[in-house]
């Protein structure tokens, strides 16, 4: 069983890898060329600032923020990180690399600390849970003890985008079922790794460009059996990726004391 000792005490070594290169094409209505999508805005707060302060809130002190697109703008925004009280670096890419590009490129120029492990997550979507962050490393470091070296964070279901029928031999739709759940674990983008994985990260992805980590290395992690799970409630995660999903975000976040 961990403790919340043995939790602080790899959070005080932990460092926070945000991947914030995207062109958030799917809101690009809202951001143009003009602002990149992190710097977007839920009820005056940045995307940006949500994912920082969520695990800052928690006692992490280092962050690293891998960026591409509008990358000035982020970094004048953010900074070196002491608004948020946290110590802030930034790896920034200059051709699009991917996502797991993204995290091979600040492992070559050294941004990424080799030695420690750490959380990646997107600044795309909402957590509403301030306890999320203690509760992944709750989960890690119970993979840890089973032989994991890596754990990724995900939702037991999500929700079918389109209106669902059900037809009888003749045609008639006989039962009707608007956005069905979807029983199929889901992740959410969250991801925790041990240092040990790094090595793995650049064997896998080598000079591959541009390369995506889901694509890559998760499922070679899955393949040496050493990638654990851990859930969350689904009504505690908020993707922000279109419109709609914007508008729900703003209509949650609203009722949510900050």
């Amino acid at each position: 069983m961990n403790t919340n000792q043995d939790v602080k005490d790899f959070i005080n070594n932990c460092q926070v890898v945000i991947i914030a290169g995207g062109l958030g094409q799917g809101l690009k209505h809202r951001t143009g060329d003009e602002i990149p999508k992190p710097l977007l805005k839920i009820n005056d707060k940045a995307l940006i600032d949500y994912c920082i302060e969520l695990f800052s809130r928690a006692g992490f002190k280092n962050f690293i923020l891998l960026l591409g697109h509008l990358a000035e703008m982020i970094q004048s925004y953010v900074g070196d990180g002491s608004k948020y009280g946290v110590s802030i670096k930034y790896s920034v890419e200059k051709e699009k690399l991917g996502k797991g590009g993204a995290i091979k490129l600040a492992l070559e120029n050294g941004t990424i600390d080799r030695n420690k492990p750490c959380v990646i997550a997107y600044p795309d979507d909402l957590i509403t849970d301030p306890n999320f962050p203690q509760e992944i490393i709750k989960g890690h470091l119970k993979g840890l003890k089973l032989g994991a070296l890596a754990t990724i964070i995900c939702v037991s279901k999500t929700f079918y985008r389109y209106g669902v029928p059900k037809l009888n031999e003749r045609g008639f739709v006989i039962e009707f079922e608007e956005k069905p759940p979807v029983h199929m674990p889901a992740t959410i983008g969250r991801y925790i790794l041990q240092h040990e994985v790094y090595k793995i990260v650049e064997e896998v992805i080598g000079k591959k460009k541009p390369a995506d980590f889901e694509k890559t290395v998760l499922p070679e992690l899955a393949k040496r059996g050493v990638l654990f799970n851990h859930m969350i409630p689904v009504e505690s995660w908020i993707p922000v990726n279109d419109e709609k999903e914007f508008r729900e975000a703003e209509e949650v976040m609203s009722k949510i004391k900050r």
